[in-house]
């Protein structure tokens, strides 16, 4: 059985797909993981940084580890809760097109 709030989450999903909000979110989370490259984020690390929702980084998240923009890392604890998590990062050839850059 489905309740309300359950159709008002799928009704904002849709709405940030349609309108391209969740393109725009999924954009703001590559920069910022371009900005420390050499890192690997949490759910909660990128919610903290960028002051949105967990349940916003984790949409966006999910989406941008199906196409193969952001891979996971291997577990270790948050940064921000200590709790055992496994982060996502830039895929290695992509970090490295980016030292590449920084050194030239």
């Amino acid at each position: 059985m489905r309740i309300a709030a359950q159709d008002t989450s799928i009704r904002a999903f849709r709405a940030h797909n349609l309108t391209g909000a969740a393109a725009g979110q999924r954009e703001k989370i590559l920069k910022h993981i371009e900005a420390g490259a050499q890192r690997d984020w949490s759910i909660g690390e990128l919610a903290n940084e960028l002051g949105w929702q967990k349940s916003t980084v984790s949409a966006r998240l999910n989406e941008l580890l199906a196409c193969g923009e952001l891979q996971e890392r291997p577990k270790r604890k948050d940064r921000v809760s200590g709790v055992l998590i496994r982060p996502v990062a830039l895929p290695a050839v992509q970090t490295d097109l980016f030292a590449g850059v920084r050194n030239a």
